[in-house]
């Protein structure tokens, strides 16, 4: 399974902080535990993939890892199944022939049960409390694209195909992502007072005994030691030519 938006170098933005850890030093640790966490997102986004026999995939730009935003495939796909989503590259890309309807349900306490249904899901990790004090949830209830009803009016039932359309696109919203806040957290990034971080996503890579970051925001966690640009740049290629000749 390959993902097309990953290919080529590794781009070093001049407006980044740059800085190395050694990989043994606290700090180092937790940077590579959180580097096997992206790889496990990454296989469960792959798996998803080649379960449904998607040639390529894109993954979700909202998130450090995991997660897949769209899929192509080595011919066009059942239309009762997959949707025209995007072009990439000349190349057509397909989300599950469903969509969402995002609402809210009150709940009578955060621990309540929810049991998520074949046209329902619940978004366990959105309880909040509203205006009125109630707690609510957020859900999704998924459709047929284009609404309930056909070309003639008549409606719309839940066949097999369309379930199998849901079932494809719920294991897809479920699918574990890790986010850059995450990583921003180890690195103990400076963030905005108000909370609203730049969609800029940091770069973090092991090369030898060392890993070297780049981020938007100046870090201070523990064992971090500031290098120019230049100085990743050149980890940068020696760590692509190692991961080239080891693919």
């Amino acid at each position: 399974m390959k993902q097309k938006e990953k290919a080529g170098q590794i781009a070093l933005p001049e407006d980044y902080h740059y800085y190395k850890v050694t990989a043994d030093s606290a700090t180092g640790k937790l940077i590579l535990r959180f580097l096997h966490a992206c790889q496990n997102c990454e296989k469960a986004a792959d798996d998803w993939c080649k379960k449904f026999g998607a040639k390529y995939y894109c993954d979700d730009p909202k998130y450090f890892a995991g997660g897949v935003a769209c899929v192509a495939f080595d011919a066009e796909p059942d239309p009762k199944l997959w949707r025209p989503y995007v072009k990439v590259d000349g190349e057509q890309y397909y989300l599950p022939a469903c969509e969402a309807v995002a609402d809210k349900v009150e709940i009578p306490n955060r621990e309540y049960a929810l049991r998520d249904s074949w046209d329902t899901m619940y978004l366990r990790d959105k309880i909040f409390e509203g205006p009125d004090k109630k707690l609510y949830v957020a859900r999704l209830t998924f459709r047929p694209v284009g609404g309930q009803t056909d070309s003639r009016g008549r409606t719309v039932q839940a066949g097999r195909s369309l379930r199998r359309a849901v079932g494809a696109e719920q294991k897809r919203l479920k699918l574990p992502v890790m986010t850059v806040a995450q990583i921003y957290q180890i690195l103990g990034a400076t963030l905005p007072q108000n909370g609203r971080i730049a969609d800029r996503t940091p770069i973090v890579f092991l090369y030898g005994t060392s890993l070297y970051i780049g981020s938007f925001y100046p870090c201070t966690a523990k064992g971090l030691e500031s290098i120019t640009m230049q100085q990743c740049r050149t980890k940068a290629c020696l760590f692509e030519r190692h991961d080239g000749k080891s693919n």
